[in-house]
């Protein structure tokens, strides 16, 4: 059942955000040669009064594993207030995320082409683009089979190496304790995430992770608790769709492109920087002193700087 668009407009200080989603989703996609997409749900950053120059590129920013569009609230508007000339930004939530569409099937195929749905969608015939993690492997391959909608390119702490950094191996954990976890209709949301949280901290030890995962928990109209990210489908998938990069040959992405990772993180090694050259032979890598793989929330005032130099260069 496909529900139509709910749009939102909230406007403070003149200052503009679009939100977009579409709720009550799931769509059993058929395979074909060419993933079916689905339309993502979105958050627009634009302010009308400074009068945005709508010849510039905007700005498509997609979240990791577990994220939503939600996440970059900040950091989409330090990107809108501080590019020159002032850019539009779109935070976007993922399919299985936030609320974008469910589906069966998960993959970077799939992401892309929901990518490039979305980008006739909005009418937007060229993007800079940023992603984090499976978003930043989504935006790659965006990039690579598709280089002429992509004029820049910033990538968030993953390679297209094969696999993941070590703190992969406790994922598909993860999602089977969130599977488990049970609460009655009766609590409030607030009560709700304090008794995932009690549950899950028997497999999580670290209190800002299992915060970052119970930020996906929520109450629906009928009093239900459930998660906004689809569980089945990214335990079923998580091998084959999110750990692995697509093996690609004869492909490159010649636009400027910089991968900003994680002093403390392992997705961005030092063996990996040959198969970024060649994939994206016009590229930089940057580590980020003391930042795990999150590291545009554990140092977004460094992180920040990064991508509006690169985006304003």
């Amino acid at each position: 059942m496909i529900t139509g668009n709910v749009y939102q407009n909230v406007l403070k200080s003149g200052f503009r955000v679009l939100i977009t989603c579409s709720r009550s989703v799931h769509i059993s996609a058929v395979q074909s040669s060419r993933p079916t997409a689905v339309p993502l749900a979105f958050s627009r950053y634009e302010n009308n009064a400074t009068g945005e120059n709508d010849g510039t590129p905007p700005v498509l920013v997609l979240h990791g594993l577990f994220g939503s569009k939600s996440n970059w609230n900040s950091l989409a508007k330090a990107f809108h207030k501080n590019t020159k000339p002032v850019r539009k930004i779109y935070a976007i939530d993922a399919r299985n995320h936030g609320d974008s569409p469910h589906t069966e099937q998960h993959s970077y195929e799939h992401m892309v082409e929901d990518l490039v749905a979305l980008y006739k969608t909005l009418d937007i015939p060229r993007a800079s683009i940023v992603g984090h993690s499976m978003g930043g492997r989504a935006m790659m391959l965006l990039a690579l089979r598709y280089p002429e909608l992509v004029e820049k390119a910033v990538i968030v702490d993953i390679s297209p190496a094969t696999g993941l950094g070590t703190s992969n191996t406790n994922i598909p954990l993860f999602l089977q304790s969130m599977k488990m976890i049970r609460i009655t209709p009766e609590s409030t949301i607030h009560q709700g995430r304090r008794i995932a949280d009690e549950q899950l901290a028997k497999i999580i030890a670290e209190k800002p992770l299992r915060d970052f995962l119970i930020t996906n928990l929520v109450k629906s109209d009928g009093g239900a608790f459930q998660w906004r990210i689809n569980l089945e489908s990214l335990e079923r998938n998580f091998h084959s769709g999110v750990a692995q990069f697509p093996s690609l040959t004869g492909v490159r992405f010649e636009g400027p492109t910089l991968f900003i990772a994680g002093g403390r993180s392992d997705y961005v090694k030092a063996a990996d920087v040959p198969l970024i050259k060649t994939l994206f032979p016009n590229s930089e890598v940057t580590y980020v002193k003391d930042a795990g793989h999150w590291v545009h929330s554990e140092k977004s005032t460094e992180f920040s700087k990064l991508v509006l130099d690169f985006l304003n260069a």
